[in-house]
C-alpha cells in the first residue's frame, strides 16, 4: 500500500502535516452449553485513521474500508472535522522519538493451532469439571476467545511504526449444590501459548472457589483489617488509575489534582506501567507515533506523573507519557500493562498476624457503587473470615466500603503471588489496615 499518496493527497488539500494509522484485527470465539458449541464466531476487521493540521486546527477521519478512494475520503474528512474546531488546539503532528523499543511479542505457534484442537481441549475441560466433584451440577461457562491484532503508523514526517499481538483467554464456571445451597466459583486464563494451559488446574480452581462458599453468612458489621483479592484490587485501581489521567486533572474532576510530588498513600505502594513488558498487552508506541515507556505512576506512596498525550502535556508544559489513545474522533488518555510492586511474603504469612479480619474475594455493582471524582464507594461483596491468621468460614451478604486513596494510605503491604489480569494489571491481594464491613 502505498501511504505516500495519502500525504500527497492531503497537502493538496491544504493540509500542512498528516498522519495516519491503519489496524486489523481479527477474532475466533465460541462456548459450549451442555456439550454443545454455541456461539461460533470468526471475525475480521480492519480501521483507519487519518488525522492533520488544517488552517492551524486539527482534524481527523476514519473508515473501515481501504481502497482506491480511501485517502481522499480521509483527507477531506481531516478538512471538514478541522473547520468546525473553533478554538486551536493541538498544533502539530509529532516528527517521532528519538529511539523506540520494538520487540516481537506474536506467537504465530498459537495461530496454527487448529480449531478442531481448540474445541476438544474446550470439552475436556467442561468434562473435567462435571466429574471434579458431586457436588457440581452444571457448568454453565465454557468460553474460548482468541484475537490477534496489528498496527500501522505512518506520518508526513516519514515515521513508520508497526507492531503485532496475539492472545487467548478461557473462561470457566461452575455450579455447584449442597442442602438445596447454590454457588458458583470461575476461573480465567489469559495466555499467548496454547501448550501452557494445564486444564487440571483451570477446573480445580474454579471447582475449589465454588466449594468453598457453602454455609456463607453475614458478619457482625464493624471495621475490620481487611484482605482484598487481587482480581478487586484490580478493579479498584482502574478508577484510581483514571484519575491519574492529565485530561481528568485539567478538566478538575480528579481527586489527584495538585498532588504531584505528594504522598498519597502508603510507602508500601508502588505504581508502575510497563508498556513494554514482553506479554501479551506489549506495546512500543501509542496512537500518535510517540514511543511509550516504563515509567513510576507512584513509587513507595508517592505521585510522580500524571499519564499523558500531547495536547495534554504541552498544557502542563512537560512531555507526553507515550498514553495517547483514540477516544471516538480525538486523541484521549489511555494506559496498560500495569505491574503493582508485590511483597515478599506469601498469602498465608501475610495474614498471619491478623487475629480477626475479613478476606474479600468478590464484589458486585462497583460501577454504580463508585464516586469516580472523590473515590467514595460502597459495594456487594462475598469472601471469608479471618480468625488467627486463618482463612475461616464464608461470608456473603456483606457489603464493603471505603475510599480509594484513604484504602491506599492504610495499606499494609501486598503477598507475593502477583498474577496478571485480563485488565492487563498485574497485581497481588493486598492487606489494608482497616476497612468498613456492613453485615449483620
Amino acid at each position: 500500500m502505498n501511504v505516500g499518496k495519502f500525504f500527497e493527497i492531503a497537502k493538496s488539500k491544504g493540509v500542512a502535516q498528516s498522519q495516519i494509522q491503519i489496524g486489523k484485527s481479527s477474532s475466533f470465539s465460541f462456548s459450549l452449553f451442555h456439550r454443545e458449541i454455541e456461539n461460533y464466531k470468526v471475525s475480521h476487521s480492519q480501521l483507519v485513521v487519518g488525522c492533520g493540521i488544517y488552517n492551524g486546527k486539527f482534524g481527523s477521519g476514519r473508515t473501515e474500508k481501504l481502497g482506491k478512494d480511501t485517502f481522499d475520503f480521509l483527507a477531506d474528512q481531516i478538512v471538514t472535522s478541522a473547520s468546525f474546531v473553533e478554538e486551536e488546539g493541538q498544533k502539530e503532528i509529532f516528527p517521532g522519538s528519538p529511539k523506540y523499543h520494538k520487540r516481537n511479542v506474536f506467537n504465530p505457534a498459537l495461530a496454527k493451532v487448529s480449531a478442531e484442537e481448540k474445541i476438544a481441549l474446550m470439552h475436556k475441560i467442561e468434562d473435567l469439571a462435571y466429574a471434579a466433584d458431586p457436588r457440581i451440577t452444571d457448568v454453565p461457562t465454557v468460553r474460548y476467545s482468541e484475537s490477534s491484532s496489528e498496527s500501522e503508523f505512518y506520518n508526513s514526517f516519514g515515521l513508520k511504526l508497526k507492531q503485532k499481538s496475539n492472545y487467548f483467554f478461557i473462561v470457566l464456571g461452575v455450579k455447584a449444590e449442597q442442602n438445596g445451597e447454590v454457588k458458583t466459583g470461575y476461573n480465567v486464563f489469559l495466555e499467548s501459548d496454547f501448550s501452557k494451559i494445564n486444564p487440571e488446574e483451570l477446573v480445580k480452581k474454579a471447582v475449589d472457589i465454588a466449594l468453598a462458599k457453602f454455609g456463607g453468612a453475614p458478619c457482625v458489621s464493624g471495621k475490620y483489617p481487611t484482605v482484598i483479592h487481587g482480581d478487586v484490587m484490580a478493579d479498584l485501581l482502574e478508577y484510581f488509575l483514571e484519575s491519574a489521567s492529565s485530561d481528568e486533572v485539567q478538566r478538575q474532576s480528579s481527586f489527584l489534582i495538585g498532588k504531584l510530588g505528594q504522598k498519597i498513600a502508603s510507602s508500601k505502594l508502588t505504581i508502575e506501567e510497563r508498556p513494554l513488558e514482553k506479554n501479551v498487552f506489549f506495546s512500543y508506541f501509542d496512537d500518535e507515533g510517540v514511543a511509550t515507556q516504563n515509567k513510576q505512576i507512584v513509587k513507595n506512596g508517592v505521585l510522580k506523573t500524571y499519564f499523558y498525550n500531547l495536547e495534554t502535556a504541552k498544557k502542563d508544559g512537560v512531555s507526553s507519557t507515550g498514553n495517547g489513545s483514540w477516544a471516538g474522533s480525538k486523541i484521549g488518555i489511555g494506559f496498560g500493562n500495569i505491574f503493582v510492586k508485590p511483597g515478599k511474603e506469601s498469602f498465608e504469612e501475610m495474614i498471619s498476624p491478623i487475629k480477626e479480619g475479613v478476606y474479600i474475594t468478590d464484589v458486585a455493582g462497583l460501577g454504580t457503587g463508585m464516586n469516580s471524582q472523590s473515590g467514595d464507594f460502597s459495594c456487594q461483596a462475598e469472601g471469608f473470615m479471618i480468625r488467627d491468621g486463618k482463612v475461616a468460614e464464608p461470608l456473603n451478604l456483606i457489603t464493603l466500603s471505603g475510599n480509594l486513596l484513604k484504602m491506599l494510605k492504610d495499606l499494609k503491604g501486598f503477598d507475593s503471588r502477583v498474577e496478571l489480569k485480563t485488565s492487563s494489571v498485574s497485581i497481588a491481594d493486598a492487606y489494608i489496615k482497616s476497612m468498613s464491613i456492613g453485615g449483620k
